[in-house]
């Protein structure tokens, strides 16, 4: 089901809030050296009460639409064949939003190889399983289960939480996850400090917590957000709800030298997908590595540009990697989209196309 942003959600302080029409993360549960709490640190309200968008032209003029750093095209122009093109719909929506635009690049996990063909490696679930539940992170691992970790957002009034995956780069140090986990709303600029703890589990982070030093998302989400934020149309915001986090690196290490990187396939092409993040949503705790498998993607649903899963999981796993052609003996990959927006009827992510390749090179690659 796709989110309405047309209206701002009132909750209580100690429920799950949902804003700006994309999930964001849950409140971090602080832990201590035994247990976590079992309540979250209560949430702020909203301060600001948007307007409905404008009824004459709902999905606003063609000059204020997002669109990519290129055109997209009707057909498959890239070389690497790593799966379907937008799940076999037309990139541009009915609405006339248009996708991150497909471009001939796929990175290689660091290690292992992707195994491309139809389908997926695990079986279809929607429920948000633990991922391989009692199978250690450990270094030289599964890579999914050493590269995708818990973020943690902080700004003056409170601490939230969303996923995020190493992959493969020219620094070794970048973590891809969703825009809205790098960008606060309430305060229109970027979060004050953001860490990452990759395998991270019930407390426990085996290969340490990096300290985010440069941060990026695209200039079409900041446009269309920024317009709904003001009371206007969002003109296609969630096709673009993608962002980059280069981290520190700790004692001439960097993440890639400690967990490995995923593959990334940035030719928005999917044979299915394994979607594996932190959800704190309903009945999880955004405390353990869960998951979703579905080997029948969609695309376009409610006019969005993004592809659809069934996947209960919510809060928290913003950010979340999807994962096509997973190679279930190691974990190797690409990564095609990332985990947007959705909850408890189905999960929605922007495929990843030249928009995020040139924003990766802006961090050094």
């Amino acid at each position: 089901m796709r989110l309405d942003r047309t209206a701002a959600v009132a909750v209580a302080a100690a429920a799950v809030l949902t804003m700006t029409g994309c999930i964001l993360p849950p409140p971090l549960q602080q832990p201590t050296s035994q247990q976590p709490p079992s309540t979250p640190v209560p949430q702020p309200a909203r301060s600001w009460q948007p307007t409905p968008a404008p009824q004459d032209d709902p999905a606003g003029s063609a000059a204020e639409r997002v669109e990519p750093d290129e055109p997209i095209t009707a057909n498959d122009q890239t070389a690497a064949d790593t799966g379907e093109l937008y799940a076999g719909e037309p990139g541009e929506t009915r609405d006339g939003y248009f996708p991150d635009a497909a471009f001939d690049m796929v990175l290689a996990p660091t290690r292992g190889t992707p195994a491309v063909a139809p389908g997926i490696a695990l079986p279809a679930s929607e429920v948000g399983d633990e991922l391989y539940a009692g199978v250690p992170h450990r270094a030289g691992g599964d890579l999914l289960l050493t590269t995708v970790g818990r973020l943690v957002l902080e700004s003056e009034e409170a601490e939230y939480t969303c996923s995020g995956t190493v992959i493969n780069s020219a620094t070794g140090l970048v973590v891809l996850t969703a825009a809205h986990c790098v960008w606060d709303d309430d305060t229109r600029d970027y979060y004050d400090r953001i860490t990452f703890s990759p395998g991270y589990e019930r407390g426990d982070a085996p290969f340490g917590t990096w300290e985010a030093e440069e941060l990026w998302v695209p200039q079409q989400y900041l446009d269309a957000n920024t317009r709904w934020l003001d009371g206007a149309d969002d003109n296609g915001w969630m096709g673009f709800d993608f962002g980059l986090i280069r981290f520190a690196p700790q004692q001439g290490q960097t993440l890639e030298d400690a967990v490995g990187g995923q593959g990334v396939s940035f030719t928005a092409e999917t044979n299915g997908v394994v979607i594996a993040g932190y959800p704190g949503n309903d009945d999880f705790d955004a405390e353990v590595l869960r998951y979703c498998a579905e080997d029948d993607v969609g695309y376009g649903a409610g006019g969005d540009p993004n592809y659809g899963a069934d996947c209960e999981m919510g809060d928290g796993a913003s950010g979340s990697g999807w994962v096509s052609n997973l190679d279930a003996a190691t974990g190797a990959g690409t990564i095609t989209a990332v985990y947007s927006n959705g909850g408890s009827s189905g999960a929605y992510g922007p495929p990843l196309g030249v928009t995020a390749w040139n924003g990766l090179q802006s961090l050094g690659g």
